[in-house]
């Protein structure tokens, strides 16, 4: 048999990084700022698979004017390289943009024949694809047992627990097994609600599924299979491979059965070998699109490289950072392996737990938790699952670094010594010292108390440690204006405010930033010159103008930025209809207008600023967009269900502190969320008198129960940033970010998960409130207008309520 090292070594031309020669000097030609180290560095971290490498090659050598033609015609390799690239400070290339709503988005969709970004496929589909029961368009996600689409509303088995309803399908054929165990095995198999719907609608229509014709069914079904036989029931059958009737995982299909892979890749895999004629497994095409199998694919003289050991040219065995090893001289280190307890090669030999090639893959019987999963180390008294194994004592080794007992991450060192090893080595320059700049951030991230997060954050090709490592070099100095070049990421985002917490760069707002930059990108999709000088003013002098002075140095809000984005949006969209009816908006009339909300959706409505500013200032006559009608109000809380949940939320302790305390003050006070979640730990006073809570003018007395809660989360609360966790918090309920409080979004869905919802219950405790004491009572003690309690107090828009108060 002939091996690779006999079949000759390779063109020099043909090592890994030669074959991309061509595209370095493409993009040097376009990109005379990017030096040749940065555009190789990109091709070495997007370019991982050999066949992508070619692809991206032979396409730009084919139609080079794909990087500057701005339109998605290659395939989407060339458009994640044009993004890379702009990432990495690129100016000339042109970033492909949406067909539809020309958007520098990700066009990983196919729509009409034309890539497109995802919500335009996902709007597409929702205009095209209605509920079957109520003909709406939005959330239609799912389907019926018929088929049909339909809405998130009417969706089948609503208000049913699908768990509840596999489990009593199950248990007569699993006697002797728990029901809890059942229904842990049922929801282990499939997280999503509506697949194990599917599932169950499967078994009602063929019961024989569950006893020995499960490859006729879901690749759902086989999981879940897999689940109940692992309990040892005894009536639950779980099927082999029709083909070749041996008990593998049924995870393909071909005939419309479940086969294994192996079946699956003889009866669906198998072609003409181009090279040597053979019926065989495809594991490779040519350029040409000529298969290739796998005996023949090893043997190509573009696969080899030249190793570091053996100096010979032959097929890559490792790639380490020291160069490539040939499969004849990597070996895997020997170690004893933490599961079957014998000396072999081992994956991860410097770690703790070693572990040999023929463990890894095992999934066995967890003895202290019961689930079935990968074993991570064996015990005397059985396998241990990953999670715990790190609690148990065995997991436990001494540090090779520090010196410490704890569970090791790599390398013999614990976590935060390799989180050192890493960050220094994301940091450090030519000289081998930490770049001038980056000592703050190098203590920042060293210095967390979850060096494991940070560990996660900056592992081998994610966009963090790419950014770390470019940072404080000739081509990226440490600036906004750098980061700035790499956004939209939130990866970068996250470096961004990693530096601003150890105070290498400024605090900014970055809400009003994200703004500005993207009404400049709708600015200048406008077409017609007099409309974008016309809305370009508008936007810029008039809403972020406005925006700017009731900021008055503060930061904005999301609502704040999210209104002059959809003001401005709605302004392009007015000036487009009207070119389109061949009138513009100075010589339009209210005709116009009147047809275009009609038209249009509630959308349109956010045209109104626009419009008026337009009028005000002798650019139209006559025009007005009417302001949108007030919605009617959430109907407030029923007064026992909210002494219910005020008593639940003062005495149940499982619940967290934080949100016991948020919730009570929306119950109790009227809050909205926004102003719960602004709260600061100074609007706290504790004295003699007891704990007060400063929400209007004067400091509200909170009772006993309260003020004692509200005491302690001023002492245990805890912020969630990973990064300066330690520095000095003013907000009551800190958020991710040292410096920011929780966002009432999530501080909402937090509450609804305890029953507490915010509209209904604030307009509630508002009513009874009013009813109780003054409206200048109220004002003073809990920030309330005085307009607002008199609504609830008077009637007004609100009368409908007692009216049916009345009438019951």
């Amino acid at each position: 048999m002939t091996s690779p090292a006999q079949i000759g070594p390779a063109p020099a031309a043909e090592t890994r990084w030669d074959e991309v020669a061509p595209v370095v000097a493409l993009v040097q030609g376009l990109e005379p700022g990017l030096s040749e180290a940065v555009i190789r560095n990109v091709l070495k971290n997007f370019c991982v698979s050999r066949a992508k490498r070619r692809r991206l090659v032979r396409t730009l050598q084919e139609v080079p004017e794909l990087l500057t033609c701005g339109e998605p015609r290659g395939p989407i390799a060339v458009d994640d390289f044009i993004h890379r690239l702009v990432a990495a400070g690129a100016k000339r290339v042109v970033v492909p943009l949406c067909p539809l709503c020309r958007s520098d988005c990700t066009l990983d969709n196919t729509l009409n024949g034309q890539r497109v970004c995802q919500p335009c496929k996902t709007k597409f589909r929702a205009n095209t694809r209605p509920c079957t029961s109520c003909g709406s368009t939005l959330n239609v996600n799912c389907r019926d047992r018929q088929g049909r689409p339909v809405c998130l509303r009417c969706r089948p088995g609503h208000g049913e627990d699908p768990v509840v309803r596999l489990v009593g399908q199950i248990s007569p054929l699993a006697p002797g097994i728990a029901v809890d165990r059942l229904q842990e095995a049922v929801r282990a198999s499939n997280k999503q609600p509506y697949a194990l719907l599917k599932v169950s609608w499967e078994i009602e229509d063929r019961p024989g599924l569950l006893t020995g014709e499960g490859a006729e069914g879901s690749p759902h079904l086989i999981r879940l299979l897999e689940r109940i036989t692992a309990l040892g029931a005894s009536h639950v059958v779980l099927p082999p491979c029709p083909q070749c009737s041996e008990h593998h995982p049924l995870h393909f299909k071909s005939g419309g059965q479940r086969v294994c892979r192996r079946c699956y890749d003889r009866l669906q895999r198998t072609d003409q070998c181009s090279s040597c004629g053979e019926d065989r497994v495809v594991v490779a095409r040519t350029e040409a699109g000529a298969a290739v199998c796998g005996s023949c694919n090893s043997k190509n003289p573009a696969n080899f490289e030249k190793c570091i050991r053996c100096d010979r040219t032959a097929q890559v065995g490792r790639r380490t950072p020291e160069g490539v090893h040939c499969r004849a001289c990597y070996r895997l280190p020997v170690d004893l392996c933490s599961v079957c307890c014998r000396r072999r090669p081992c994956i991860g030999a410097s770690t703790s737990t070693p572990i040999c090639d023929s463990c890894s893959q095992v999934k066995r019987l967890c003895h202290r938790c019961g689930r079935v999963q990968k074993a991570r180390a064996r015990v005397p008294e059985g396998h241990l699952c990953q999670s715990c194994f790190a609690k148990d004592p065995v997991a436990f080794r001494t540090c090779a670094g520090c010196g410490e007992v704890a569970v090791l991450w790599g390398h013999g060192l614990c976590p935060p010594c390799a989180c050192r090893n890493r960050v220094r080595e994301l940091l450090v320059g030519p000289d081998e010292a930490i770049r001038p700049g980056m000592d703050p951030v190098f203590t920042a991230l060293t210095g967390t108390e979850n060096s494991r997060t940070v560990l996660r954050w900056l592992e081998p090709g994610r966009k963090a440690a790419e950014m770390l490592a470019l940072l404080g070099t000739d081509d990226a100095p440490i600036s906004h204006e750098t980061l700035d070049r790499h956004t939209p990421n939130k990866s970068v985002q996250h470096v961004r405010e990693v530096l601003v917490t150890a105070r290498v760069l400024p605090a900014r707002d970055e809400r009003l930033i994200a703004l500005l930059t993207s009404v400049e990108a709708s600015l200048e999709s406008i077409a017609d010159p007099d409309d974008r000088k016309l809305i370009t003013a508008f936007a810029r002098w008039d809403r972020i103008g406005r925006l700017r002075h009731r900021l008055g140095g503060r930061h904005a809000t999301y609502h704040q930025i999210q209104s002059v984005r959809c003001e401005v949006k709605a302004a392009i969209r007015l000036s487009a209809w009207l070119r389109q009816q061949g009138t513009e908006l100075g010589e339009c009339h209210q005709g116009h207008i009147d047809r275009w909300l009609v038209a249009g959706t509630s959308v349109c409505l956010h045209a109104r600023p626009f419009v008026r500013w337009a009028v005000a200032n002798h650019h139209a006559k006559g025009l007005e967009i009417p302001p949108p009608e007030r919605i009617h109000p959430t109907e407030p809380l029923d007064t026992e269900r909210r002494i219910a949940l005020a008593e639940k939320l003062l005495t149940d302790g499982s619940i967290r502190l934080d949100d016991r305390v948020a919730g009570l003050l929306v119950l109790l006070f009227a809050q909205s969320l926004a102003t719960v979640a602004a709260l600061r730990t100074d609007q706290v006073i504790r004295d003699d008198r007891g704990v007060h809570l400063r929400l209007g003018d004067e400091p509200l007395h909170l009772p006993g129960p309260l003020g004692v809660l509200v005491n302690e989360l001023v002492a245990a609360r805890r912020s969630r940033a990973v990064i300066g966790r330690k520095a000095p918090n003013p907000w009551l309920f800190p958020g991710n970010h040292p410096t920011r409080n929780l966002t009432p979004a999530t501080l909402m869905t937090r509450l609804k998960r305890l029953g507490v919802r915010a509209r209904a219950t604030q307009h509630a405790a508002l009513r009874d409130l009013g009813a109780e004491l003054p409206a200048t009572v109220i004002n003073r003690l809990l920030g309330i207008s005085i307009t607002s309690v008199d609504r609830w107090r008077d009637g007004g828009e609100y009368g409908a309520y007692a009216a049916d108060i009345a009438r019951r």
